[in-house]
């Protein structure tokens, strides 16, 4: 069978989601994702059209690599927000395909590489990756908390206040140990704004720390500054933001194992971590 590789700009949400569940259709725990969840998927990864990919079997998308374009923050890496084929099309060598079209496309732009994460234990895929010439870069954490009650226990009487991602300070270095990952910087708050909750901790006009997350409980940031960090300001935001999602679980997605301070504050908080996943790395 011959396979046509073309960019994503003719194809709507709805086809490129379709595509996207009958992908991952066969998975244990296989995926369905309906078409407003794809496209806040897409509008929180920073999905460009143009610098994605599918490859065609007549009228059927039987693969695709979802990118977006390359960004500055991230060493001009373009993102990989997904990347699949359909059960009746694998072992066909279309992801490689696809790479190649991506990699034409993003170094027209001045793309330096790409990134993706991978579940660690994903063996085929971490070896499938590494083959197209991916490396380990960073280990990342996927945590839940369910129960409030560790929070409650050690919140001081911190007062949160409801800002717009235009009051976050410009430099945020001093709030952060490792860079957030693509989906959870600014940018993905921008992309799935106004339905985020941005909660603060401000003194004398100062913000002290900020906590961020999505309408479905993850969190994309808990951010306290390095100089008030012990204080009973990240377990505030954390029962903060449990509150304004009704009491909701949180989940904290891709966590960097390397930030000590942030593993250790989430298990000191009551969080579960249920996985992990590496950091993947191309350069161009």
């Amino acid at each position: 069978m011959s396979y046509q590789i073309v960019d994503c700009r003719s194809f709507g949400a709805d086809q490129l989601c379709e595509a996207l569940n009958i992908a991952f259709s066969d998975y244990v725990t296989p995926l369905h994702l309906s078409e407003k969840d794809f496209r806040e998927f897409q509008r929180q990864r920073g999905f460009s059209a143009e610098h994605s990919f599918v490859a065609m079997a007549g009228e059927e998308i039987a693969a695709f690599w979802f990118s977006s374009l390359p960004n500055s923050s991230y060493g001009d890496r373009a993102y990989t927000l997904s990347v699949g084929t359909s059960p009746a099309h694998r072992r066909k060598g279309l992801s490689r395909k696809l790479l190649a079209a991506v990699i034409e496309k993003q170094l027209e732009v001045g793309a330096k590489g790409l990134q993706l994460e991978v579940i660690t234990t994903n063996e085929k895929a971490v070896a499938a990756y590494e083959a197209f010439g991916f490396r380990r870069e960073r280990t990342l954490g996927v945590f839940r908390l369910v129960n409030s009650k560790t929070l409650k226990a050690q919140v001081g009487e911190w007062v949160l206040e409801r800002i717009g991602l235009n009051d976050l300070p410009d430099d945020t270095g001093p709030y952060f140990d490792t860079l957030p990952m693509p989906q959870n910087s600014i940018a993905g708050l921008r992309g799935l704004s106004p339905d985020i909750h941005l909660l603060a901790v401000r003194q004398d006009d100062e913000i002290l720390g900020w906590g961020a997350s999505f309408a479905d409980g993850a969190v994309a940031q808990i951010a306290v500054h390095k100089n008030h960090r012990r204080q009973g300001i990240g377990r505030a935001l954390l029962l903060g933001l449990m509150e304004a999602l009704g009491g909701s679980e949180l989940r904290f997605v891709n966590v960097d194992t390397a930030a000590q301070s942030a593993n250790a504050f989430l298990r000191l908080s009551g969080a579960e971590e249920l996985l992990q996943q590496y950091e993947m790395r191309l350069d161009c």
